[in-house]
């Protein structure tokens, strides 16, 4: 297994397998295709790493030794770099969830298979959830609680595991799922028809766990809710723009909330403020101690005894009395602080000038930098170069809060975000009505509103610089959303006779164009005709009460406010304005009707102090998570360090590895430099001896070429010598040992020749004595012609005796040359017949194995495709792996594949071995890639299928390498001969007729 851990691992390194498909999520390259194959990396960590240890009989060593390379890959080679400014990536939904899946909210999982035993008085018991809780911590699922379910028997081995509800606890949840699911303890395990089941089983609660009737369906349904995931995201944006919102409402906060603004300014609390300095007699400091003075109040101001600065872009000066309008911008707090100390007036003591010296000092040095960081860069007009008016310029701000579009036909009033959006929607724009010029204008202008016109958040504003509640009763009733009431609206009679006036949409501008900034304005309305009167809503904000006090004071300065209403004049022209207070609310006028219906009274008091414990609130919301912000920064600062200790040992341990190869290169270098040397020196040894023994052989040819010469002449005498003293004995001696000689090769070629015919022609025995008689002929006709021979060399050619012999000789010889004719022509024949029988036989035994293919038979005698591929071998492999569906999935694939691999010519595992003698054998090559990586991932059981197959192949097809059918005798494991086919074929058809017979 190590060997083969080793060599995954190698394979993952090189790239061959694929792990990352994205930048967040993973594969694993040893499991089959599922529904949910993505991970993330922590996921993928834990699913390698749990596989790899797992202790399940069902896992391989092949599996496990593959997941152990796998997550040994993940932990040295794909650690992924954590972004600073993606620490809440953790928070995420998690990817390869089924978003419209009803899932049980608060994220709750399912434990059952808990093991229970009996007391002694009958009550089941099983483990304390704080038990089962810290064996999910320590497995890193962090759960909240985990609450076993319980019935009148007891403990009934079922638990429900709470996480927490936020996205980090639904990746708890799903990973806690996943990993119970690698070790087949799932949910689809568990509902498996298998008679024991041991250990835990777990799994996330769905819809089916809610609606079920079981004691899990009945928690579920008093303690949880069935939402998705699409609609957890829209509740939760919703409670974000809330948020948002509130945020922005929150006058003076900027990076901090100013507590002791609030404080300040309610008039429920008895706050002492700081003692005015200036109230202390500095008659008796001299000029010369203010500098002594002037140092501590700087030390004062740095140590921040004394505030100064109030929100974002509001100061006030500490050692002034407090006025109606304390606060300042930065440069006038500056100039404010330099005139005094400067001043030449005798009422500035010098405790005074001392105090406001200091403060200009503190300005200067501690708080001009924070001011220069805020103050906006100067940009270009982004609208340069696009069509202008005839005045050349574009009004896009109307007031503080209102922006109009200087492109469209139509002047309406929007706020920035409504302009923003609706100059990028006209020019993104796909419509045709919209020609090129417009939407290049409203690109325009959506750029110079984000670089150009980018307002400060309303909340992070001082409200005009001053405080829109002083001057205010504080317990004074007032009508709450802040209402204005406009009253002497003139009307007058259209031609149905109604009673009309001026829209609310233009009373609306022409109070934006006065700086009062209303929301809407609305025209009330008596039977059908306008009443002249219309109610003015302000934004609910302190600022919006800015603008409702800016709108009564204005026209009371004008002498058009409620009492000068009230007064009793003849006539009133013109109209007249005031806020709606208790009075107006509880009238029993059209305009208390209405305010009745849409608003509500209220004192500023209450409001401030709801919007105090609105801020205290928020405070500890924020409070909160920056708690939970610094906790997972701490966490993840945490596992960096951990990481790059890690690190630092790994580079250590190549670093080693790295010196160790270099030292065995260099050894084996050496080594083979050596043996190189050693080599060549006997190669020189051996080229010297070589050349010393072809000297040798030059000397010997040269006395060769001399004695041969003389053995020839002596060759020539001796000829000579023998021509001369040949006799009869030695003619007749030589002529019986030709004859002899003559006799034993016709011998030889007649055996080889009956080997041969009984190889080619075993089963015809008539033709086999045919040419038996033939070779006897042959063999007769030779040992005439070597009796012929011999008398020729015996007696002379006027002999006439040896005349009559040789005559008879000769025709003996033209009767057996004759026979030997007629033989050869019958052979030829039934060599005809032969090729004509077995052609026949061959026809009749392929239409009986097309017969036979139809016929479905569990007997001894049948088809056999030789050279096809049994799934049998590789499904139960699968299925020693996977479940019963995926196992017969993969085993399809899996043999498929082999028989594309079967198919191949260019694949030929065998080898030749020698037999005893010469003869040579192919047999199965065991060394085969292929083959060894069959044996050693699925077993000998497919090894010995695959190479079964090829054998027949190989016998059957060679060259085709497809499949052939073959008549088979099942029984003795053997090709069936053509008369074990009919007979089998006989007997069925007598079976058969002998049951027609019978009904």
């Amino acid at each position: 297994m190590g060997k083969y851990e080793d060599r995954c691992y190698e394979t993952l390194k090189k790239g061959r397998c694929i792990v990352k498909v994205s930048d967040k999520t993973y594969i694993c390259p040893y499991c089959p295709p599922k529904k949910k194959q993505y991970y993330r990396y922590e996921d993928l960590l834990q699913h390698a790493s749990g596989v790899g240890d797992s202790s399940s009989a069902k896992r391989r060593p092949i599996v496990k030794a593959s997941h152990r390379a796998l997550a040994k890959y993940l932990k040295k080679n794909h650690v992924p770099v954590v972004s600073s400014s993606k620490l809440s990536a953790q928070e995420d939904t998690p990817s390869g969830h089924d978003d419209d899946e009803k899932i049980v909210w608060p994220w709750t999982g399912i434990v059952v298979n808990i093991p229970i035993q009996k007391s002694e008085n009958g009550q089941s018991l099983g483990k304390s959830g704080s038990k089962l809780k810290g064996e999910l911590i320590r497995k890193g699922f962090n759960p909240i609680t985990v609450h076993p379910l319980r019935n009148y028997h007891g403990h009934s081995g079922t638990a429900v595991v709470e996480f927490q509800k936020d996205w980090q606890g639904l990746h708890h949840a799903l990973s806690f799922e996943n990993a119970y699911k690698a070790d087949h303890h799932g949910k689809k395990d568990w509902s498996a028809d298998t008679e024991v089941k041991y250990g835990l089983y777990a799994w996330v609660a769905r819809a089916d766990d809610y609606k079920s009737s079981s004691i899990i369906g009945e928690h579920l349904r008093q303690t949880r809710d069935l939402k998705t995931i699409p609609k957890l995201m829209e509740e939760e944006a919703r409670k974000q723009d809330r948020l948002v919102s509130f945020l922005t409402n929150i006058t003076g906060t900027k990076n901090k909330i100013d507590l002791y603004t609030a404080v300040q300014k309610c008039p429920c609390f008895n706050v002492s403020l700081p003692m005015d300095i200036s109230s202390i007699d500095g008659s008796n400091i001299t000029e010369s101690e203010m500098g002594m003075y002037v140092d501590r109040s700087y030390e004062k101001l740095k140590n921040g005894k004394y505030i100064v600065k109030v929100s974002g872009e509001t100061y006030s000066c500490p050692f002034c009395p407090q006025k109606k309008k304390p606060n300042y911008r930065y440069m006038d707090l500056v100039q404010h602080a330099s005139a005094v100390a400067n001043s030449s007036s005798a009422r500035r003591t010098p405790i005074v000038k001392a105090n406001h010296l200091a403060l200009s000092k503190y300005l200067e040095k501690d708080l001009a930098p924070l001011v220069s960081s805020l103050k906006p860069v100067t940009q270009e007009d982004p609208l340069s170069g696009c069509d202008h008016d005839e005045n050349g310029k574009h009004i896009v701000k109307a007031s503080d809060e209102t922006y109009t579009c200087p492109y469209c036909p139509e002047k309406k009033i929007y706020r920035y975000l409504d302009l923003v959006q609706h100059a990028s929607g006209v020019g993104n724009s796909s419509s045709a009505r919209r020609t090129p010029i417009m939407k290049a204008n409203h690109l325009a202008l959506a750029k110079y509103l984000e670089k150009g016109l980018v307002p400060l958040v309303s909340s992070l504003k001082p409200a005009a610089q001053e405080d829109p509640l002083s001057g205010c009763d504080h317990d004074e009733k007032i009508v709450w959303p802040w209402t204005g009431i406009v009253v002497n609206i003139p009307t007058r009679k259209s031609e149905d006779g109604r009673t009309v006036g001026e829209s609310g949409s233009k009373l609306r501008d022409e109070l934006i164009r006065r700086g009062f900034n209303p929301i809407r304005v609305r025209p009330l309305w008596n039977n059908c005709d306008h009443s002249g009167i219309a109610v003015v809503e302000f934004r609910k904000d302190w600022s919006g009460l800015h603008n409702a006090l800016s709108f009564e004071n204005a026209y009371e300065a004008d002498h058009r406010g409620k009492k000068d209403w009230g007064a009793n004049n003849d006539v009133k022209y013109g109209l007249y304005a005031w806020i709606a207070r208790a009075d107006d609310h509880k009238s029993s006028s059209i305009i208390g009707e209405h305010l009745r219906k849409t608003s509500d009274i209220k004192t500023i008091s209450k409001l401030m102090e709801e919007e105090a414990r609105k801020q205290d609130r928020l405070v500890s919301y924020l409070t909160n998570i920056l708690e939970t912000k610094n906790k997972h920064l701490k966490e993840m600062e945490a596992m960096c360090s951990v990481t790059s200790e890690s690190l630092k040992v790994l580079m250590e341990e190549k670093d080693n590895l790295l010196q160790a190869y270099n030292k065995e290169i260099n050894k084996t270098q050496q080594s083979a430099r050596l043996h190189y040397q050693k080599v060549f020196s006997d190669h020189e040894k051996v080229k010297s001896q070589l050349e010393s023994h072809r000297k040798d052989l030059e000397l010997r040819e040269v006395e060769l070429e001399k004695r041969e010469a003389l053995i020839e002449g002596e060759r020539k005498k001796l000829a000579e010598e023998l021509e001369e003293n040949v006799v009869q004995n030695s003619a007749l001696r030589l002529a019986a040992l030709e004859q002899k000689r003559a006799d034993e090769n016709l011998m030889q070629l007649a055996e080889d020749q009956k080997r041969q015919k009984e190889e080619l022609h075993n089963r015809i025995i008539q033709l086999e004595k045919q040419l038996d008689q033939k070779q006897a002929l042959e063999l007769e006709i030779e040992q005439l012609r070597g009796s012929m021979n011999v008398i020729r060399e015996l007696g002379d050619e006027d002999d006439d005796i040896v005349l009559t012999i040789i005559e008879a000789s000769f025709k003996e010889l033209r009767e057996k040359e004759r026979e030997l004719e007629d033989l050869e022509a019958l052979n030829q024949t039934l060599i005809v017949s032969e090729r004509k029988s077995n052609n026949e036989l061959q026809e009749a035994r392929k239409e009986l194995i097309n017969g036979l293919k139809e016929i479905s038979s569990c007997a001894n005698i049948g088809v056999k495709r030789m050279g096809e591929l049994d799934n049998k071998p590789f499904l139960e492999a699968m299925k020693r792996r996977y479940n019963e569906e995926l196992a017969e999935e993969r085993a399809v694939e899996l043999c498929s594949l082999w028989e594309e691999y079967l198919k191949d010519p260019n694949w030929h595992p065998f080898k030749r071995i020698k037999l005893e003698g010469e003869e040579y054998q192919e047999v199965i090559d065991n060394e085969d890639e292929k083959l060894k990586d069959l044996k050693d991932e699925m077993g000998n059981e497919v090894y010995k299928s695959v190479t079964s197959v090829i054998n027949e192949i190989n016998e059957y097809n060679p060259s085709g390498r497809y499949a052939t059918s073959e008549l088979w005798n099942y029984g003795e494991g053997r090709r069936a001969s053509l008369q074990e086919g009919v007979e089998f074929l006989l007997n069925l058809w007598n079976a058969t007729k002998g049951k027609r017979g019978m009904t």
